[in-house]
């Protein structure tokens, strides 16, 4: 199974949550990692790396954020980070966001940061290398927001609005929760006050000075790094920096950077919240502790058998969920970080109605069991399996690691003090330790895990359930009866059996065919009618992406039987294959490499998978198991319909799905099939439906394309023949989809509705559709207009209005189940702005078919979409994708030339002629959700 990033980014953080600088590492930062520190005390660390070709990822890293405000400045380090963008001594105004576009180095894609608590972090990604004068730029981009901001009035004044905007919008249940959650788990920290975003009053009023006060006091060259990764010489970017970042001036009475502490606490912490979105009911047990000071390989150690110790009872909780026998309806026990100094070992449970007390019990018996009577033999052997596997591709596929993924270890090397290793080293130093582990030392480390001090218990849910939250004494009381229950030890049957217990043979080729415009592709028939292509690359040494497509879908069953449907795939994928059942199935698949998944879409069945070399074969025997011997656990549908009960019970107050359905409807006209999740839908979900559903859409090998691009063994052919090719089928069935005609009604459907909510806040939604010829040509078009649109709402609504934290458009052109294009935005807004945001959007949309795009705009999206595709060609990923869209809809694939000259063709006069068509021929959804009142921020 591919859990390699998952374990790997698991075994490091849970080590690695330091500060910068009183915590330490004596493990040295890998040999091939350049870095320095200059005179000012700013530091630098460069990377040569090759991922993508021709690319380089530029980070500036401070380590300082929110918890450095005092009172009066609550938000200002991340409204700081937002005037990065708006004008510094050598990009007036919004100077670095143009440079950077007309170099096809988009806002948000490529440019972008972040502030949290403790660090502030902008990054400048993919940048291309070729051009020596745009290297100089960035860097000067990076030498500016050091110390150089503009900090205009005006500039401060405007950005006000936007902050409001995103405040508005991160205002989500979860949000609610924790700002009620946070004084009891930060209880005496400054943490307990401090949200990253803000209170909004200080937004609203702060004097100019205070923001230049916290910039000066704060962004300075001792407490900043600058990270390059990429396709560089090394030795001539340390001489860039060393020229550019060395006059920067450093105060001469710099303010100490001091760490916000967490207070030790001997009693058991207690708090509740509710919101009336809350979704489930969970209760978290979370053990503070410390971090440890230098990090070293017995830290390393630690933290590995941390990771071993949250695996195996994430299992047995997976074992508990699956017996369907339980109070919970999941179990979860992690490690995370919660501020720069602590970390929080947490037992998590979320709980079926009314049954919290009993969900917490089961969380902490098991939890207990595994304290006193340790893990077995067996799970210590599959927990090195799976853990060795996840390492071995890891190191199998180094080359491929890309810049950004470096630079990020790279901050938390500078911010935390987190190791820095080269792959090799890397790798020999985590599996050493992983196979030295012995029982005993697993079992003796897990009885000291959870510490009878720095405990905090939080209970959240939604406000109907509030007065069935289990008391403190109650929690406290199940505790103590856990500890001193009589436990009987963890025991587990294995199934040594074969995924497939009967012998195949390959099946042989009747004929083979070539790929439209891609050579290296080869395709073949196989004596089953499956038709297989195959195209071996080399860009990862280790990886193999997989896909297949057959037409139908849902589009072929009965409208009465689609709810059944919406499920069978799920099912099938949860209730294990052949032999084994779910947890069997995962146990059997520990150490490998190799996913498969159906899905049933709307007008298309298929699969998703991935593998490495060694463990093709078994990706393949999963495909043949899920059309040979599917499974359909009662078990997990019951599950399933307890979870989906669960949710249903608090739906009616979530505005984001009220808002979804009425979006779905609308954009149908109403049509009986359109998917809602509603008590009809509970009502009417059945598993045998389910299955006939399943059966009947996976099956017939004759009538799938299967895709395999990547570094395929030489064994690689037979394999799918054996496989593949024995795969029941019926050459003479070739199915196809039906048009439903689900589509918006013609003309105009305008839906405004209101809904009670905690903070007022409107959400707009708008979406012009309508039928068009299929070309690459119109594909481009309703493409380039959504980014276009884009840019343009960037600069009318968010920044000159301050109406918005942003505008997300989309411009797509479909071919199935016919050629219609969709040209969809929606955004959140303060409820007084409504009507002059939707203005300046139809505004905007008008002047396209009306006025000529703006020409540079228009130039920095289409360098953006070739850039963005040499990137792309190199990607396994990428080859999938375009062999099953071209091979699905019959569109032959451009090469670069012919890539090339069709970019070069759109111009002004073809965007305003596809507009003025987009715009004349459409029909249009508007929904707009509202607040019921302006009670609210």
């Amino acid at each position: 199974m591919n859990t390699k990033k998952n374990i790997i980014i698991g075994i490091m953080v849970l080590s690695f949550q330091g500060a910068f600088s009183q915590f330490k590492t004596n493990i040295p930062l890998d040999k091939n990692v350049t870095s320095g520190k200059l005179k000012n005390g700013l530091a630098y660390y460069i990377l040569h790396n090759e991922e993508p070709k021709d690319r380089a990822s530029f980070y500036f890293v401070q380590n300082v954020g929110a918890i450095l405000e005092d009172d009066n400045q609550n938000g200002l380090a991340h409204f700081l980070e937002h005037m990065a963008f708006n004008g510094t001594e050598h990009f007036k105004g919004k100077g670095i966001i143009k440079m950077l576009e007309k170099n096809g180095v988009s806002f948000g894609k490529d440019i972008n940061a972040y502030t949290a608590h403790d660090e502030t972090v902008y990054n400048i990604s993919t940048v291309p290398v070729t051009n020596e004068k745009l290297i100089d730029s960035t860097l000067w981009v990076l030498h500016d927001w050091s110390g150089s901001l503009s900090l205009t009035n005006q500039e401060i004044d405007a950005e006000r609005g936007v902050i409001r905007e995103e405040w508005r919008t991160r205002r989500t249940s979860d949000f609610r929760l924790k700002m009620q959650t946070d004084p009891v788990l930060y209880k005496g920290s400054k943490y307990s006050k401090r949200d990253v975003i803000g209170d909004l009053n200080i937004i609203n009023n702060f004097k100019y000075p205070e923001l230049r006060n916290y910039y000066k006091k704060w962004y300075r060259p001792d407490l900043q790094a600058v990270i390059i990764v990429g396709d560089i010489d090394v030795k001539v970017m340390e001489e860039k920096v060393k020229t550019i970042f060395s006059g920067i001036p450093l105060a001469k009475k710099a303010t100490v950077r001091t760490y916000a502490e967490i207070p030790k606490h001997d009693e058991l912490y207690f708090g509740t919240a509710s919101d009336k979105e809350a979704s489930t009911t969970t209760i978290t047990l979370r053990y503070i502790t410390d971090e440890p000071l230098v990090k070293d390989s017995i830290v390393t150690r630690k933290n590995v058998m941390n990771s071993f110790y949250t695996n195996i009872l994430n299992n047995r909780f997976k074992e508990l969920l699956l017996k369907n026998q339980s109070s919970s309806l999941n179990l979860s026990a992690y490690f995370s970080g919660i501020s720069r100094l602590n970390n929080s070992y947490n037992i998590a449970a979320s709980a079926k109605k009314g049954k919290t007390l009993e969900a917490f019990e089961e969380a902490y018996t098991e939890a207990e069991r595994l304290k006193r009577f340790g893990a077995v033999k067996s799970e210590l052997d599959r927990t090195k399996k799976l853990f060795i596997s996840s390492y071995d591709d890891f190191i199998s596929n180094k080359d491929k690691v890309d810049n950004d993924s470096w630079a990020d270890k790279l901050t938390d090397y500078f911010l935390k003090a987190k190791p820095f290793l080269s792959p090799e080293d890397d790798y020999k130093l985590i599996v050493g330790i992983i196979k030295s582990i012995t029982l005993e030392e697993l079992n003796a480390y897990a009885k000291t895990i959870q510490k009878p001090t720095n405990q905090v218990v939080l209970v959240t849910g939604s406000d109907q359930d509030k007065n069935d939250f289990p008391s403190k004494e109650a929690v406290v009381s199940v505790m103590k009866k856990v500890e001193n229950m009589t436990l009987e030890p963890y025991t587990k049957k294995e199934n040594n059996a074969p995924l497939i217990d009967k012998e195949l043979k390959p099946a042989s080729i009747k004929k083979t065919f070539e790929v439209a415009g891609i050579k290296d592709a080869k395709g073949y028939i196989l004596e089953n009618d499956a038709k297989i292509i195959i195209l071996p690359t080399t860009y990862s040494q280790d990886q193999i992406i997989f896909s297949a497509f057959s037409k139908g879908g849902k589009s072929l069953v009965k409208t009465e039987d689609l709810t059944s449907a919406e499920i069978a795939a799920t099912i099938a994928k949860s209730s294990g294959l052949g032999n084994f059942d779910n947890m069997g199935l995962k146990e059997k698949l520990t150490g490998k490499v190799a996913q498969a998944a159906p899905f049933i879409g709307e007008n298309t069945q298929g699969f998703q998978g991935n593998s490495n070399k060694a463990d093709l074969e078994t990706m393949l025997q999963l495909v043949n198991l899920y059309f040979e011997a599917p499974r359909f656990d009662p078990n997990i549908f019951n599950i399933l319909k307890e979870q989906y009960k669960n949710r249903l019970e608090n739906i009616k107050k979530d505005n984001g799905s009220a808002f979804k359905d009425s979006i779905d409807l609308a954009n149908s006209n109403h049509n009986p099939r359109t998917f809602l999740f509603n008590e009809k839908f509970l009502e009417t979900i059945d598993l045998k439906k389910a299955e006939n559903i399943y059966r009947d859409r996976i099956k017939n090998a004759a009538d799938f394309t299967f895709v395999f691009v990547g570094n395929i063994p030489d064994s690689g052919l037979e394999l799918i023949q054996k496989y593949i090719g024995n795969i029941k089928s019926n050459p003479a069935l070739k199915e196809n989809y039906v048009d439903h005609n689900i589509e918006p009604k013609k003309g105009k459907t305008i839906l405004h509705f209101k809904r009670p909510m905690e903070v007022a806040k409107t959400t707009i939604y708008l979406n012009l559709t309508g039928k068009t010829e299929y070309s690459k040509e119109n594909a481009l078009s309703i493409y380039i207009i959504g980014q276009i649109l884009s840019k343009r709402f960037l600069q009318t609504i968010r920044e000159e209005e301050g109406g918005s934290y942003g505008v997300n458009v989309g411009g797509n052109l479909e071919t199935i189940p016919k050629p219609a294009f969709s040209l969809a935005l929606t955004f959140d807004c303060n409820p007084d702005k409504e009507e002059k945001l939707m203005q300046i959007v139809w505004k905007e949309l008008n002047d396209l078919k009306s006025n000529p795009v703006n020409a540079n705009d228009l130039e920095d999206i289409k360098k953006a979409l070739l850039k963005n595709r040499e990137e792309s060609l190199k990607t396994n990923s990428f080859w999938n994708t375009t062999i099953y869209n071209n091979t699905l809809n019959q569109i032959p694939f451009l090469q670069d030339d012919e890539y090339k000259n069709l970019i070069s063709k759109i111009n002004q006069k073809t965007i305003q002629q596809f507009s003025k068509h987009v715009l004349d021929s459409s029909s249009s959804v508007e929904v707009i959700m509202s607040p019921e009142s302006q009670s609210g921020k």
